[in-house]
């Protein structure tokens, strides 16, 4: 069966060691000023794109169908908000993921 991990993750333990840990600390107190929110929130973000790629990997190839149908969950509701909670444009009296399918070219004009 395929790994369905990147290559950068496979060298990553699941728990990491203490001098990981260490190490990690010690530079992001070195990174703006001591101020480990900050530099931590700074790395999040550095990785943020990546994560994204991730998940759009995970809902295009992922081999099993689950992992497929949740990444894809996930994009969605994360541009239109939960599925369950969507409510039609009262201007237009059309659901914001026929409008979407629409603007794709994934579902005709007349639904």
């Amino acid at each position: 069966m395929p790994d369905e991990t990147s290559d950068d993750s496979k060298h990553l333990t699941d728990t990491p060691t203490q001098s990981e840990v260490e190490a990690l600390s010690d530079e992001l107190e070195t990174i703006h000023g001591g101020d480990i929110k900050m530099a931590a929130q700074s790395l999040l973000e550095q990785k943020a794109l990546t994560a994204i790629l991730g998940i759009a990997k995970l809902a295009v190839n992922a081999t099993h169908e689950r992992v497929r149908l949740d990444a894809q969950r996930y994009i969605v509701e994360r541009v239109l908000g939960p599925l369950n909670k969507i409510e039609p444009d009262v201007d237009t009296n059309r659901d914001p993921l026929i409008r979407v399918l629409k603007k794709a070219g994934i579902v005709g004009e007349d639904v």
